[in-house]
């Protein structure tokens, strides 16, 4: 079985502690929220957790190799954070253009759009989109790529009620596959998770 186990985290911003001491093992197929106030270290953690920052002391392994040894983890995780990742001044048709490069594979655009209701605004501009269509466009990355993590930062804000249930789909049946997903938040969500870090 596949696991991610984190020993004993911590990190610093500057002088700061912000991650102290964090102990976690999360299996297959489960999925763990981050939980704490604005400023508490949650997308610090996430990005810890991804690589994307190295300075910490404590170990992190997933499938029980140190993912700092690992050159090919960026291979086994998705990142979809706060900002989106969405290129304001192009369409939306201009930015799955630039996903089927990044990605290595031709997109079926209806049929991913068709996903959170965005066929009608494929011509659009990202920059006039509202907050929710940008997050749930950002979202459709994950239908992308085939990997055992998702790491979500604040995936559920903008969202409505509607696209919110569907992104928990999306969560389950990722965990039924065996993946695992980890995701912040600063508030309650109608969500049942395995477990919890709180920060």
């Amino acid at each position: 079985m596949k696991k991610l186990s984190i020993n004993e985290l911590k990190c610093f911003r500057g002088e700061s502690l912000v991650l102290k001491g964090i102990s976690a093992e999360i299996n297959e197929g489960e999925t763990y929220l981050i939980k704490g106030s604005n400023g508490s270290g949650k997308t610090t953690l996430l990005r810890v957790l991804s690589s994307l920052i190295k300075n910490y002391n404590g170990t992190i392994l997933f499938d029980d190799k140190d993912i700092k040894d690992d050159l090919k983890f960026f291979q086994k995780f998705s990142f979809i954070g706060q900002k989106n990742a969405l290129k304001e001044n192009l369409s939306v048709s201009k930015n799955l253009k630039l996903w089927e490069i990044l990605f290595g594979k031709k997109i079926d655009v209806n049929s991913l759009l068709q996903k959170y209701n965005l066929n009608t605004v494929i011509d659009k501009d990202i920059s006039s989109l509202s907050d929710g269509q940008k997050k749930c466009l950002s979202l459709l990355k994950l239908k992308l790529c085939s990997v055992p993590i998702w790491y979500l930062d604040e995936p559920f804000v903008f969202l409505d009620s509607k696209n919110r249930s569907i992104l928990v789909n999306e969560i389950e049946s990722h965990n039924q596959s065996g993946g695992i997903a980890i995701i912040t938040t600063n508030t309650e969500l109608d969500y049942k998770s395995d477990g919890e870090i709180i920060l």
